[in-house]
């Protein structure tokens, strides 16, 4: 299953150190668009049967600036993992993060979960 969402605010990024309400208030933004991202695309009698996730990360960087680090793209994404876990019934400790990829330049990011 696929899911496209929009490139991480600016508060959410590691490096970022923004006020918790700034950072908090993007958080449950951004775990809301990815749970409804990850329960449109899930057929309507999904229960997750308890296994590991394997979860590829794929990141579209801005149209200007350097590539994010691999790692601070997976520290960004934690409200999107998060959110994913919830739409599929599962604690994110049972994902398995494959290594970040870099595609382009459309400023997104797309999750692609085998579950």
């Amino acid at each position: 299953m696929i899911i496209e969402l929009p490139y991480p605010h600016k508060d959410l990024w590691p490096n970022g150190r923004a006020h918790w309400g700034a950072k908090s208030k993007q958080t449950k933004k951004h775990r809301a668009w990815a749970f409804a991202a990850m329960k449109e695309v899930l057929p309507v009698c999904f229960k997750h049967n308890g296994q590991r996730v394997a979860i590829k990360l794929t990141v579209s960087a801005k149209a200007t600036g350097p590539l994010p680090d691999k790692d601070n793209c997976l520290a960004a994404a934690k409200a999107y993992l998060d959110g994913i876990s919830e739409a599929l019934g599962c604690d994110d400790s049972l994902f398995d993060p494959q290594p970040v990829h870099f595609s382009g330049r459309r400023s997104n990011f797309v999750f692609d979960v085998a579950a």
